[in-house]
């Protein structure tokens, strides 16, 4: 969305001190890696101040970190590849220098389902993004390796199937059949082996996978009301539960990656075994949305018997992608995801909460320490989807904070700190939440929030309904090809220029005011930058044409020293590629802007390159070795420069990686841009709409009440309670407390609630509105001891009220009164509302609306005279 330039400048944005809203939080000053800073409304802003923007800058240091990974040879592991490929165990030294060890126990290889799926998908997204060859290299040596060390033997129960957790064999070795084989997780790295086939074209990509899926489909019980599947193929070799429970959507995701490929399996056994899962999720799981273990059961380390970041968010994308099969969508994925975030900061010790008007929180309700980045990137990658596809502004502005608070992780030479007030938890351990899952679920968070957060003055495809296989980043031409087509085939570009033309298999395609068939819209950002949207159903080769603001330089306008040649070559943009092999042959040029980008060939000869920018050698340097040749590629960018002059030079390292053929460096062009524009990053935004909202209440349809008004479960508030402490029965009345409820014509709303001694409530808005708080309350009887449910409240700083007896407010029990407090302003873009009891009492609501502009007055409060 557009704001007026004077709030894009990020001279209003001040780094002070910031204080967090949530119940019994300490004052902070930096949130993970950064000073914070906040908007001139008091809401999270970025600390990065690059053009490119935030989330572009994380997804570059997240996989330039993994193309310099040092590698191992044949001395250490059964292939050569880099560590992380068989280790998710890594350090990292405040220069940026990586450490890893040969000599690990099995459990820290153990990872290796959750760490290669980052990976896969990472990197698929990555190439789409950027055109960085670089990025098939790593996939294909990933799944290589899956495929030929990690797989069970002929003669087992589940013939050469993938083992996603080898907690036993030997460390870089070959994985052993006793190790977890822990389906969803198999699952989960099925589609992501076939994303890398569609992208590379590896025909043994998608044997194995379908393989996978036919044993999956074979092992399905699709008995009604039964669980589908159990959570191993193994349970005899796993010391704890082995119940599946939510984590099933990510074997339904691969059946039905598979199904749309057009892949059912003998007699449409794929067909059959998920519609069975989804209709055990519809009818079980769903309606059970409220309880622990339905969104648990899921990591691979531990039982894992309570709600987690990651399973919620799986199920949510799936349900995405099926929408026409669950047709509460809408609200059965608002609910379970939100639920979330009460859910996982029970724990006095979580530091869960929202942080300059943004939610952050750990792992789980026990799990890991406090609030760490990686949770709340999932999280945020899947509201941004919701929001985009249910329309839902307050889902938006969610995803668009939490998008900007967790990408503070990280700085420049790649070190991660993961704790919501700065240090490291566990990203100096475990290199997945460092760097492959960043990778992953940042580059999903720019997919979907391309408007206000991807890069300025740039080019690149957002998203794409299929996978992009082939991409070329031209001046002024973006060509690329995708996997498929399908109906309704939609791709995001942000670009920097408007398009004169697109053409899909060579044909123009019309501009439309709606995508109701082929074509494309435009959408201008103010800056000189568009929003290109093309849908292109059953064509796969697009391009994209226009007046592109970037300068480029041809490969015999750059300067050379030492060994290089010029060579005719027909994948060449004009024809010719200059090529080094030896050590010291010298490539540079001068350019005016703020960003940069060298354009060339990669390939199963191709060597190592180091990059030096304005004199200082870059961190990461260049590799162009790939398995396969492509042309015309983005082999080394630097954006979010400061504007001006700039030198950069690369230096051919007479090396190779140990599977490369040799050590060749290409040069086709440079690409250059000095064009600006402020990024924008969304501030000033939220929801405005009234919203509505019944505690203690899960049913999975939102109540409408007398007046036609929606109310959907309160989910949005913290209360602590206690390591593991299941919030729900703890502190929830999710049955009537009432059959019938005196003065309202609305009873539902009086029949639930939920209850404590100390618990904050949170209403994500718009900041610069002025809203109303209508409180409604109704006890529905003697509480078990005098003055048994006092309770006071405070909005903001604001009091309200005082211990206050609500049945005497009321006038008598079982009879509903509403509080009602105009004028609020929103503090840091949310308005807290805190509820207290009594060192006897335990405070209780039962439903608040807030909404815009002042409401009817309501009750005066009516202190409790015992205390």
């Amino acid at each position: 969305m557009c704001h007026s330039s004077s709030r894009l400048l990020f001279a209003v944005m001040l780094v002070w001190p910031v204080y967090a809203t949530a119940t019994n939080a300490q004052p902070v000053n930096k949130y993970f890696a950064h000073p914070a800073v906040e908007d001139q409304d008091g809401v999270i802003a970025p600390w990065y101040r690059g053009q490119n923007g935030q989330c572009d800058f994380r997804a570059r240091i997240a996989a330039e970190t993994l193309k310099r990974y040092p590698w191992t040879d044949k001395s250490v592991a059964v292939m050569a590849a880099p560590y992380f490929v068989f280790s998710g165990s890594w350090g990292i030294k405040p220069d940026g220098a990586i450490v890893v060890s040969p000599k690990l126990d099995d459990w820290m290889n153990a990872d290796l389902g959750q760490r290669s799926v980052s990976t896969l998908f990472g990197d698929v997204a990555y190439y789409r993004y950027t055109g960085d060859p670089a990025a098939i290299g790593l996939i294909s040596l990933t799944v290589d390796y899956l495929l030929d060390y990690c797989q069970t033997p002929a003669d087992h129960a589940w013939p050469n199937f993938i083992i996603s957790a080898p907690v036993k064999g030997k460390a870089f070795g070959r994985a052993n059949p006793h190790g977890f084989i822990q389906l969803d997780l198999s699952a989960q790295l099925g589609s992501a082996v076939l994303a890398a086939y569609k992208l590379t074209g590896n025909r043994r990509y998608l044997e194995a996978v379908t393989h996978w899926a036919d044993l999956l489909a074979e092992h399905c019980d699709v008995r009604p009301g039964a669980a589908p599947w159990n959570r191993y193929a193994n349970p005899k070799d796993c010391p704890w539960n082995t119940q599946e429970t939510a984590g099933m959507s990510l074997t339904l995701q691969f059946l039905n990656d598979l199904i749309r490929l057009g892949y059912h399996g003998k007699g449409d056994a794929l067909v059959k075994a998920r519609d069975a899962g989804e209709k055990y999720c519809r009818d079980v799981l769903l309606p059970e949305w409220s309880r622990d273990p339905t969104f648990g059961h899921h990591f691979w380390d531990w039982n894992n018997p309570v709600y987690t970041c990651a399973v919620p968010s799986y199920t949510a994308q799936y349900i995405l992608d099926r929408r026409e099969a669950f047709p509460q969508w809408k609200s059965d994925i608002r609910n379970f995801m939100s639920l979330f975030l009460c859910r996982s900061s029970v724990d006095p010790a979580s530091a869960g909460g929202v942080y300059s008007g943004v939610w952050a929180f750990p792992e789980a309700s026990n799990c890991c320490g406090k609030s760490l980045q990686y949770p709340t990137m999932h999280m945020a990658a899947t509201w941004a989807r919701y929001g985009v596809l249910a329309d839902d502004a307050w889902a938006r502005e969610i995803a668009r904070r939490q998008s900007i608070l967790t990408t503070y992780d990280v700085h420049p030479t790649g070190v991660v700190e993961d704790r919501i007030n700065g240090g490291v938890e566990v990203t100096g351990v475990w290199f997945n939440l460092a760097h492959p899952w960043p990778l992953r679920t940042v580059l999903e968070m720019l997919a979907w929030q391309p408007e206000v957060l991807g890069p300025a003055r740039e080019n690149h495809i957002m998203r794409s309904s299929s996978i992009v296989r082939a991409v070329r980043y031209g001046k002024g031409r973006i060509a690329y090809s995708t996997f498929d087509a399908p109906a309704f085939c939609e791709d995001v570009l942000r670009l920097a220029f408007a398009p004169a033309a697109v053409l899909a298999e060579g044909k123009p395609l019309p501009l439309r005011q709606d995508l109701s068939q082929n074509g494309f819209t435009i959408k201008p950002l103010g800056n000189g930058d568009c929003i290109l949207t093309i849908r292109h159903d059953g064509c796969c080769d697009l391009m994209v044409e226009g007046n592109d603001p970037q300068e480029t330089l041809g490969c015999d306008r750059l300067h050379y020293e030492g060994p290089w040649t010029t060579e005719d070559y027909a994948g060449a943009s004009d024809g010719k590629l200059k090529v080094a092999a030896r050590a010291g042959a010298r490539a540079r040029f001068d350019f005016q802007g703020n960003q940069v980008r060298l354009i060339g060939r990669a390939d199963p000869s191709g060597g190592k390159a180091d990059v030096y920018l304005d004199g200082i050698q870059q961190l990461c340097g260049i590799d162009y070795w790939c398995p396969q040749v492509r042309d015309q590629q983005v082999v080394c960018y630097k954006n979010g420069l400061a504007q001006g002059k700039h030198h950069l030079e690369i230096v051919a390292a007479g090396a190779r990686n140990p599977v490369s053929n040799g050590t060749q460096v290409y040069l086709d062009f440079a690409q250059f841009s000095a064009a600006e524009g402020e990024n924008g990053f969304g501030q000033g935004s939220g929801p405005t709409e009234t919203q509505r909202v019944i505690f203690g209440y899960v049913g999975r349809k939102d109540y409408v009440d007398s007046n036609g008004h929606v109310w959907r479960p309160a989910t949005e508030f913290i209360m602590r309670l206690g390591t593991l402490v299941d919030l729900v029965p703890a502190a929830f009345w999710t049955e009537p407390q009432l059959n019938e409820v005196a003065g309202t014509a609305d009873p539902e709303l009086y029949r639930y609630g939920v209850h404590g001694h100390d618990f904050t409530a949170y209403f994500t808005v718009a900041p610069e509105q002025i809203y109303h708080v209508r409180l409604k309350f109704c006890q529905a009887r003697k509480p078990p001891r005098p003055g048994g449910y006092a309770t006071s409240i405070q909005i903001g700083n604001r009091p309200v009220a005082a211990d206050m007896d609500i049945a005497a407010t009321a006038g008598s029990l079982g009879k509903a009164v509403d509080l009602v407090v105009n004028g609020v302003r929103p503090q840091h873009g949310v308005i807290a509302i805190r509820f207290l009891g009594t060192a006897s009492s335990v405070a209780m609501i039962q439903a608040i609306e807030v909404g815009r502009g002042d409401s009817a007055s309501g009750a005066k409060p009516i202190a409790s005279h015992l205390r």
